[in-house]
């Protein structure tokens, strides 16, 4: 590819950038700092279609504020690239000379008119928190600043202007995006303290039957089929170890995050054992050990019982949580022993009727009231069963 330089377009301001089409229209990859990006991106164009202006959903206020906070907190943070468009008469790609013309991918400038603004069509929400960052940290001695300054955004830029288009492209962005199931993105997500102790220093232990070093954890869907080995997904995992640290005081996910980091911040180690000793304890109960050691025997326990719902799961944790923070007699191994004479067996029988399970069709009932009401049936049991001893 030659090295000369681009035809210049003189009072327009370049920028480096790798030109292509796509579906017919010239599309620019570029970047910018953060600084700079907001400087050219035009205010927030919600979708409209009465009038058909705008793309972008309605704004997620605390979801920007999160993205803003991101930025602020992580130094080697990351963020997908935005796509911004803008019309044809204030900005051009050209090519290096002596490109050829049958090229596909073509290196170059983009050229844009001083004052244009580029109009995002994906992105509103990074745009904005980007916007807040920059706005809180204008001191040139700012660390923030520094680091924004220093910092790129990746932009894909369409030269279209057509408003129909940009909308369509929106909708078609997200019908072909695939978005990372739960127990795959927190497992990746090791800034978490709660990810980081259990993948690290729980999981692959060889003492935790129901875990089996990992292997009995599922990481790839959030709810193992029913005739999966697998014990239970690393979102059921991780929620029940969380609520096991905490209890169902906090209603919100950020507050329930911000509680777990808190509590493992100051008292790391009691939070391992306490989460070591509720998932040995679990593997111990009559129903699962000898699951564990049979062939098929995960999908038998899954098929007979409740014992890997994860709402059942959650509402153990739950009960748990209650009777070890109340009664300082009960530690969580003894908590867990009282259940040895709880009946767990799915059927018209089940002491869950009526909290975990449905009265007529004897299915579970989902949500989280549901397994609140059966974590009180629990707490019921090993609160009578501590009274008897």
């Amino acid at each position: 590819m030659s090295e000369a330089r681009p035809q210049q377009i003189f009072g327009f301001v370049p920028y480096p950038a790798i030109g292509y089409r796509m579906g017919g229209r010239q599309m620019v990859a570029t970047a910018m700092t953060p600084i700079d990006y907001t400087s050219v991106v035009g205010p927030r164009e919600v979708w409209d279609p009465l009038s058909g202006g705008g793309t972008n959903r309605k704004e997620d206020k605390a979801h920007r504020q999160r993205i803003a906070k991101y930025i602020e907190e992580t130094e080697d943070y990351v963020l997908n690239s935005i796509l911004v468009y803008i019309g044809e008469g204030d900005a051009k790609f050209v090519p290096y000379e002596g490109t050829p013309e049958e090229q596909a991918v073509k290196t170059g400038v983009l050229y844009v008119r001083p004052g244009a603004k580029f109009k995002v069509g994906d992105g509103g929400h990074r745009t904005g928190a980007y916007t807040d960052v920059v706005e809180a940290h204008r001191e040139f001695n700012d660390d923030v600043h520094q680091r924004m300054a220093a910092s790129g955004q990746p932009i894909i830029v369409v030269l279209d202007d057509d408003q129909v288009r940009r909308a369509q492209d929106f909708t078609d962005l997200q019908k072909n995006a695939k978005p990372l199931n739960a127990s795959i993105g927190q497992s990746m997500d090791r800034r978490s303290a709660l990810n980081r102790i259990l993948i690290e220093k729980i999981i692959k232990r060889d003492d935790i039957p129901v875990f089996a070093e990992g292997r009995r954890v599922e990481f790839l869907t959030d709810t193992p089929g029913k005739l999966s080995a697998k014990t239970m997904s690393y979102k059921t995992l991780r929620y029940a170890s969380g609520t096991l640290l905490v209890g169902t005081g906090l209603r919100d996910t950020r507050g329930w995050e911000d509680a777990v980091e808190l509590k493992i911040a100051s008292d790391e180690r009691g939070s391992i054992a306490r989460i070591v000793d509720f998932w040995q304890s679990l593997g111990e109960l009559p129903a699962v050990r000898p699951a564990l050691e049979r062939d098929k025997g995960v999908a038998l326990l899954r098929h007979d019982t409740w014992l890997l719902s994860a709402n059942l799961l959650y509402a153990i944790t739950a009960a748990v949580h209650q009777v070890t923070s109340d009664d300082k007699r009960l530690n969580v191994t003894a908590s867990m022993t009282k259940l040895h004479t709880f009946d767990f067996s799915r059927g018209s029988a089940s002491p869950f009727v009526g909290t975990l399970v449905d009265p007529v069709t004897l299915k579970a009932v989902a949500g989280r009231g549901a397994w609140e009401g059966a974590a009180d049936v629990i707490v019921r049991h090993i609160n009578s069963d501590s009274e008897k001893n």
